[in-house]
């Protein structure tokens, strides 16, 4: 991922190893940013980042006037036009997995983004069957001491009530049990925006697009991989494996290109670890 800058620099940014402490921990041993190496350069070059959020690179293709959000437990590409973000990744651990219901839901005002959603936005979502949910889920980091940070309106996206009681809770389900089984996991999430828009606006004035589907890709450090998208409209009931795409389908509804440092992985299943036969 390519940033224009007057100097060179790699960056790598990590979450740390597995588990989290349930007492105190050391912000030394515990720092996000691991490493950063500055070279100089000629004012022509540019800032190369490597994301550890992103297993195999973040992805790339999409608007060079997103913002880049990077932040301890996430990392995420956020559009102004649309008012959510394009894709969001992340590493869940079974450290990071915690109890979250006596955690804050309450909505933060961006410290880097002016121009997201307000929680004010929201107040009517319910009467189009909306919900103010988040890409990156609160229960997967209420261990760690960054929890509140998924709070942030540029984590924010409205999703059907059916749909975060369904199928996607299904799989959060899902991807949580197999991470205190196996103890890590990647997941790369975002929207869907289809040719024609067949799902609600907000009741706001404020210029954004509701997404029409989303999409989630888990991968596993050893390179296993399931994919699905979900429909805005999903009933209820409905399975997530019943979901299930191909990660090929996904770049073709998104434009996006995923695993770029890594352009002939070759992905095996999880479809098993996430329960589905």
């Amino acid at each position: 991922m390519l940033l224009k800058c007057t100097k060179q620099a790699e960056i790598v940014i990590q979450l740390g190893h597995p588990a989290f402490s349930a007492g105190v921990l050391s912000l030394f041993r515990r720092v996000v940013l691991a490493v950063v190496l500055i070279v100089s350069m000629s004012q022509s070059q540019s800032v190369e980042l490597r994301i550890a959020h992103c297993l195999h690179g973040c992805p790339v293709g999409g608007s060079t006037e997103n913002h880049l959000i990077l932040r301890p437990i996430y990392a995420l590409s956020y559009s102004t036009r649309n008012k959510a973000a394009d894709w969001a990744a992340y590493r869940v651990t079974s450290g990071s997995i915690g109890i979250a219901s006596s955690l804050s839901r309450e909505a933060l005002v961006d410290d880097f983004v002016e121009e997201t959603l307000s929680a004010a936005d929201f107040i009517n979502a319910e009467e189009s069957g909306l919900t103010r949910a988040r890409f990156v889920p609160l229960v997967n980091f209420a261990g760690t001491p960054y929890w509140n940070e998924v709070n942030y309106m540029s984590n924010a996206v409205a999703r059907s009530r059916n749909l975060s009681q369904g199928a996607w809770y299904g799989l959060e389900w899902s991807i949580r049990n197999w991470v205190n089984r196996e103890n890590e996991v990647y997941v790369l999430t975002g929207p869907i925006f289809r040719e024609t828009p067949v799902t609600a606006s907000l009741e706001t004035q404020t210029q954004h697009r509701v997404p029409d589907a989303f999409f989630k890709i888990v991968v596993s450090p050893d390179n296993r991989a399931t994919a699905f998208i979900f429909d805005q409209d999903l009933p209820v009931h409905v399975h997530h494996c019943d979901n299930r795409a191909s990660i090929d389908e996904i770049e073709k509804a998104t434009g996006l290109e995923f695993f770029p440092e890594n352009p002939r992985l070759v992905l095996g299943s999880m479809d098993t670890s996430l329960g589905c036969f």
